[in-house]
């Protein structure tokens, strides 16, 4: 399943001036863990995450602390310019599910950027990944007769879902079942294809 099938396009940016304030309501305000830097032009040039911005600005509390807390003297920051990853790991929307979650995994971030060129055309974060799991089967099946119905329009499917694995059965033995599989793998939600003899669809 491509990130086109599946990304968030709505996609909340912000520019390398925005105050950190501003940059914090906005996360906090669109349940978002982190969003895309972009000049005015729209060029990537960053990601900014929450602990990005909770880094430089959650100091402790001296009253909490038996001992004095040394004062900090380092520079402020105050726009996301001066707290953003600048090194940002992106994807094509031709890229699949497992290759964001391999890279959320080694990685260890919760948002990918998706780009076309510099330019972010969606987002695919930890939650986009999760709604694929948590697809109902009988949608998935629909999703996985209809692209059946389109890739190979000269079999009847049959298609049962169940936890994500689709099983796939056509009326007559079909030397284009490999075709089948692959079609049925890029529907989103499928985790594994299985496919089934004609003579098994009773």
């Amino acid at each position: 399943m491509r990130a086109s099938g599946f990304m968030t396009t709505d996609v909340v940016t912000l520019h390398p001036s925005t105050p950190l304030k501003v940059a914090a309501a906005t996360l906090a305000g669109r349940n978002i863990a982190s969003a895309p830097v972009v000049e005015d032009d729209g060029t990537l040039v960053g990601m900014v995450s929450e602990l990005d911005l909770l880094a430089h600005d959650v100091p402790p509390d001296p009253l909490t602390r038996a001992l004095p807390v040394e004062p900090d003297t380092s520079p402020l920051p105050r726009v996301v310019a001066d707290v953003m990853t600048r090194e940002v790991v992106t994807l094509p929307p031709v890229a699949d599910a497992a290759q964001f979650l391999r890279h959320m995994l080694e990685d260890r971030i919760v948002c990918i950027p998706v780009v076309v060129g510099d330019r972010v055309v969606g987002v695919v974060s930890r939650r986009d990944l999760l709604r694929l799991l948590a697809r109902p089967d009988a949608e998935i099946a629909r999703d996985v007769e209809s692209a059946l119905r389109d890739a190979l329009p000269w079999e009847r499917w049959r298609v049962r879902v169940v936890d994500g694995v689709a099983e796939v059965t056509g009326s007559t033995p079909n030397p284009q079942s490999h075709v089948a599989v692959r079609v049925a793998q890029s529907v989103p939600g499928v985790v594994r294809v299985r496919l089934s003899a004609p003579s098994a669809a009773g």
